[in-house]
């Protein structure tokens, strides 16, 4: 279909807006809402839509960076070579069409060297004089999250090179997956469940969450392993010693002790390689490990170089993606679940059918939009899919059916507590805005008392749980009402444990009014958006009286953040909620007042970059609050000081391109010490 260019541009932004999306829900909180399929669709789209409309190149499209960023908690680290994201062929045709092209350009039919996708995290190790120095995931493909205490907990990577195997180079970098076996996986999952503890959806989730744990031990736990498929940069002590093709890069790996899938191997032509594409897809519920297509590569290295690569991909590889997995049923009935943040989800409750090797009763609708288009009824004959060929979704109504049909619709109230539902411009999901929900309420408590939360030291998420599930706690506000009797009538509540517990939660009276605004769980209120509010209103007072149009004029707050906070507020469950706050005396003061606005780094905005020696990030930027000033999430000319810690990322590059002030730690503590004393000096007179 044809677009006029004001068309096409308005297309390509909603199309970079809903990538980015899914990239960060993909690589950042490893909780992706959307197939593969659906991703590379869309992906496809705006390809095609960039290429048929030259004047829409953008630097910043998804289709010319790979998407992710390193999440809080661990350092960054930069690799020295690009860990590329690969192109896809959804079908053999597509596959056949990419090695013509190849074959053109080289004047011959190369080699190829074949490997399973696995279906894990991809992380580079970096080895030095035969050492692990280094481990971090790939994370945007130029910047990624150092995790080499969790990888070198992972049994089966090298801690040192062999180097009786031959020559060792003098720099070598690693690349694979992180991945654990589907056997190791419903262990794991048995175990979790018996301890209480997150049940995972698929062996990947599994492994990317375990190697991003903050604890090591962790990790350790978790039967991950690490199998290679590549290698970044390699310098030799030998100058006439090389790899020349990928089957001599991955015979020289085993040789160096790394373990490489089993099913990887040199094919001749482009023919071995759809063989083995098609030999594969047969056997993959028969592997140990999760894969979801192969990847070709030429295997001569010089070829490689050759033929070059585009912004986003290397020219010499291909993705050759399985189709998903599909069975038809009836859906028998529409169920509504309430999350914690108030997401009412349909959930399709299906005739029981094999799918995959597992029996499917049941399967995500996501949201209305998505029911919508499906025209779905209860009693419809539909056709499913496990997305990841693990989620089970409902990908087609298999009705025929008049147009003026209605397709069912998730109720205007809710259906647990009977709030009236609101669903916030521009957005899919519907909600339940009350804080007070039952289907709600546990989960909030224990966000609530959390480190994300008012970070009650002394008051874990188990007791919560126990003391909501027994009737004590109805509201956040009930925490604060607890007796020291009821908490004594707990087994392991011993005297001291009790007067811990109520210590901490006394203590919590005197938080800032941001950590407040955090605790309280508003949707689309996370902890920077809280210190912005935090900083411009006095109290929750002046807070509730503000209009959409005044909080939009904050930094970094829009339509959909805006329209949130006014839904909290108006909601009569929830300001009853904070009325009993006041009268329990927790009710904190923000930046609006006279007197925060009279602190020494008042109006001054930060950012942090790189790890700071004996401080974390969460430590700097509280640190900085406490004297008036803003942490920033993300760096914009308008950022007064940039504190560049070691291994300083990105942030550090464009503060200099712009000009603005980078203070290394020393600077940034004397800049601290500083306004202390002023801090001081005012208090005393």
């Amino acid at each position: 279909m044809s677009r006029t260019p004001s068309e096409a541009a308005q297309r390509a932004a909603e199309l970079r807006e809903q990538l980015e999306y899914h990239n960060h829900r993909y690589y950042v909180l490893d909780a992706p809402e959307i197939t593969d399929a659906e991703y590379d669709a869309l992906f496809r789209e705006l390809q095609a839509l960039e290429a048929a409309h030259p004047e829409l190149d953008d630097p910043n499209s998804p289709t010319r960076r790979v998407g992710g960023a390193p999440a809080e908690g661990f350092a960054t680290y930069r690799h020295r070579l690009p860990m590329m994201s690969l192109d896809n062929a959804m079908t053999l045709e597509e596959w056949r069409e990419f090695a013509a092209r190849a074959a053109k350009a080289l004047g011959a039919a190369p080699a190829w060297w074949a490997d399973p996708k696995m279906d894990g995290l991809a992380v580079e190790a970096v080895y030095e004089n035969g050492a692990l120095t280094v481990a971090a995931t790939r994370g945007d493909g130029e910047v990624g999250e150092d995790v080499t205490r969790n990888l070198r907990t992972v049994k089966n990577l090298p801690l040192t090179l062999n180097r009786k195997a031959g020559p060792v180079p003098r720099l070598l970098e690693v690349r694979g997956e992180v991945v654990m076996t589907k056997a190791a996986f419903e262990a794991l999952n048995e175990r979790q469940a018996t301890a209480g503890g997150k049940i995972f959806a698929n062996p990947r989730n599994a492994a990317a969450g375990s190697v991003r744990q903050l604890d090591p031990r962790i990790a350790a736990a978790r039967p991950l392993r690490f199998l290679a498929y590549g290698v970044g940069l390699v310098e030799w002590e030998a100058p006439l010693f090389a790899w020349t093709s990928q089957a001599g890069i991955m015979a020289g790996l085993q040789a160096l002790g790394f373990s490489v899938p089993p099913e990887a191997r040199r094919c001749g032509d482009a023919g071995a390689v759809e063989a083995l594409f098609l030999k594969l897809q047969d056997e993959r519920d028969s592997l140990p490990f999760e894969i979801d297509g192969l990847v070709a590569k030429v295997d001569a290295l010089d070829l490689q170089r050759e033929l070059g690569q585009t912004a986003r991909a290397p020219r010499w590889a291909l993705a050759l993606k399985f189709p998903p997995q599909q069975a038809a049923t009836r859906l028998v009935d529409i169920k509504v679940q309430v999350g914690r943040t108030g997401v009412l989800t349909p959930v399709a409750e299906l005739t029981p059918v094999r799918l995959a090797g597992v029996e499917v009763s049941s399967a995500t609708l996501h949201n209305q939009d998505q029911i919508t288009a499906l025209r779905l009824r209860p009693g419809d004959r539909v056709l499913i899919q496990r997305a990841g060929d693990v989620i089970p979704q409902v990908v087609r109504n298999l009705e025929e059916r008049d147009g003026d049909v209605e397709a069912w619709r998730i109720p205007e109230q809710c259906p647990v507590c009977g709030s009236r539902t609101v669903r916030l411009p521009g957005e899919a999901a519907v909600r339940c805005p009350n804080l007070s929900c039952p289907a709600r309420l546990t989960q909030g408590l224990i966000h609530f008392v959390s480190k994300a939360g008012l970070d009650m030291q002394g008051v874990g998420g188990s007791w919560i749980e126990k003391l909501a599930q027994d009737g004590h706690l109805h509201s956040p506000a009930d925490i604060f009402a607890l007796h020291r009797k009821v908490l004594l009538g707990y087994k392991g509540m011993g005297p001291k444990s009790a007067d811990n517990f109520l210590a901490a939660v006394e203590q919590a009276k005197a938080a800032p009014l941001h950590r407040f605004l955090s605790a309280l769980g508003i949707e689309q209120v996370g902890e920077q958006t809280a210190r912005t509010l935090a900083q411009h209103y006095a109290d929750l007072d002046a807070l509730a009286g503000a209009s959409e149009e005044e909080l939009q004029d904050l930094p970094d707050i829009g339509p959909k953040v805006s329209a949130s906070i006014r839904a909290f507020f108006d909601n009569p469950a929830n300001r009853n909620l904070l009325q009993r706050f006041r009268e329990l005396g927790l009710w904190p003061r923000g930046g609006g007042s006279e007197a925060a606005a009279a602190l020494p780094l008042a109006g001054k905005t930060f950012i942090f970059t790189g790890t700071l020696p004996g401080m974390s990030r969460p430590e700097a930027e509280a640190l900085v609050e406490k004297l008036g000033g803003r942490a920033a999430p993300s760096i914009t000319k308008k950022v007064d000081y940039v504190v560049a810690g070691e291994a300083a990322g990105s942030k550090l590059a464009k503060a200099r391109d712009w000009g603005l002030t980078i203070l290394d730690f020393t600077a940034f503590q004397d800049l601290v010490r500083t306004a202390q004393a002023a801090l001081a000096r005012g208090e005393e007179s």
